[in-house]
């Protein structure tokens, strides 16, 4: 048993080496390890430390100590011998080791620190009070998705050994809203397409959680809904909470965009009025369709025809492959032969129709065109439009980026007309500018989804990390 005479030896000075004759309460143990959980009012609670997935693009929040990019640490010590002789200024020593597949090459404000978030510390040291308790010690694990981290804390000054306060990967967490308009008719709605359960392991290919919140909403059925109109149209439907970490999934008829005038010329008879233009081909709007039109008749008669003497509808169904817009034409008051053929030279606007639309935190997946082309293959209609549920939020978590986390430039990255994408091959990229077979990030694609904090969208492919 150790007497009460003599001062503690220095751990910054000594390590754990063992003192002199019968002084071993001059040695200090670490007795645990706990996790200090910041309260609102500054105040730290201990609990357990324990592995887990820490999502460094949430707010601090003391009942989820899982949030956010610091985790606090406090270590107790005492005296070997069991002295009751104050342990007030004793050091204990902290490191970290990273994962063996950690991301490399990371600029230092993407990188685990001790003490300030990208500080650069690996390491840093802890003081004890008289209880034995240590002030609180501060770890940012890195910013990037799958790095993990095993926090330590030792009584050697060589930081080597201790307690182990357990272990740590990057995650992030994005909320998504998803709704599904009617479909025509009111026979239902698209969810039918929606596989979100498909959807989810593609995002925790890249480290991100997904969180469904918000209401199920059906909103009416709509024909068309132009890029222009995509964010106020979802905005009208949308009671999901988690923004800014939020993008809003929408499945609906038919998203278009880049309307531009077509002519052409239809040949006519009394009996035989009616211009079909296929859906597969074309795509026009109810009331905002015409443009002009002229008609020639077999007496040479011509002139224009008024848009009263056409009438709009549309006919068929994409189950069956046969929607198709129709224009019934009425040859009242023009002065036309109606026993031989009249040409009409009609120009109307045409919609380019679009897979889907990354607006704001808006996503729009289209399913009319799908289901007209892939009719005779329903798991391929689901498959096509599970790749626009992940390509186009890919827009709003900033790929393809135009840098990679590393601080260069990323060769597969440019801008197509519809924006930012890879130009990584068909097949081993999502981010193509067109539907691939593939439903995985290319190697690049993948280290930017990885690299991004996340805690806000949409991100600009530009954007810095």
């Amino acid at each position: 048993m150790c007497g009460g005479g003599g001062s503690p030896s220095s751990l910054a000075s000594g390590g754990r080496s063992a003192p002199s004759g019968s002084a071993e309460c001059d040695r200090i143990r670490l007795v645990e390890v706990v996790e200090a959980v910041r309260q609102a009012g500054g105040s730290y609670v201990n609990r357990p430390a324990s592995s887990r997935n820490q999502f460094i693009n949430m707010d601090a929040d003391p009942a989820h100590p899982e949030f956010g990019r610091c985790i606090r640490f406090r270590a107790r010590v005492a005296w070997v011998s069991g002295s009751t002789r104050s342990v007030s200024g004793q050091t204990v020593y902290w490191y970290f080791n990273p994962g063996g597949s950690n991301g490399t090459g990371l600029p230092a404000n993407l990188r685990a620190s001790f003490d300030t978030e990208g500080g650069g510390a690996l390491r840093t040291t802890s003081t004890a009070d008289a209880s034995g308790w240590t002030d609180v010690v501060e770890f940012f694990p890195s910013q990037y998705g799958g790095d993990s981290f095993e926090v330590f804390a030792t009584d050697n000054s060589s930081y080597s050994g201790g307690i182990s306060a357990r272990t740590y990967v990057v995650w992030r967490r994005i909320f998504y809203e998803l709704d599904c308009m009617q479909r025509p008719g009111g026979a239902g709605t698209y969810s039918d397409r929606a596989d979100t359960a498909r959807m989810d392991p593609q995002f925790r290919n890249f480290f991100v959680h997904l969180v469904r919140t918000g209401t199920d909403a059906s909103p009416a059925h709509q024909r068309m809904i132009k890029d222009n109109d995509a964010a106020t149209w979802a905005g009208n439907v949308r009671d999901g909470t988690g923004a800014p970490r939020y993008f809003h999934l929408c499945m609906i008829d038919t998203i278009c965009w880049d309307p531009a005038p077509v002519t052409q010329t239809f040949r006519l008879t009394r009996t035989s009025n009616r211009i079909t233009l296929p859906a597969d081909q074309y795509l026009l709007e109810r009331g905002h369709w015409f443009v002009r039109a002229t008609y020639w008749s077999v007496n040479r008669n011509t002139g224009p025809v008024p848009r009263g003497n056409f009438t709009f509808s549309e006919a068929g169904d994409p189950s069956t492959g046969d929607d198709r817009f129709v224009l019934r034409v009425s040859f009242d008051g023009l002065a036309v032969d109606l026993s031989r053929p009249v040409r009409i030279r009609l120009s109307f606007t045409n919609w380019q129709e679009g897979s889907g639309l990354q607006s704001g935190r808006s996503t729009l997946v289209g399913i009319r065109w799908r289901e007209r082309l892939w009719l005779n293959s329903p798991a391929d209609i689901n498959n096509s439009a599970l790749h626009t549920m992940v390509h186009e939020p890919g827009h709003a978590l900033g790929l393809a980026s135009q840098n990679l986390p590393i601080g260069t430039a990323n060769p597969n990255y440019y801008v197509s007309p519809g924006g930012p994408h890879c130009n990584a091959l068909a097949n081993q990229c999502i981010m193509f500018a067109v539907n691939s077979p593939s439903l995985t990030l290319c190697t690049n694609c993948t280290a930017c989804a990885k690299g991004r904090s996340l805690s806000s969208l949409p991100i600009g492919a530009t954007h810095a990390y």
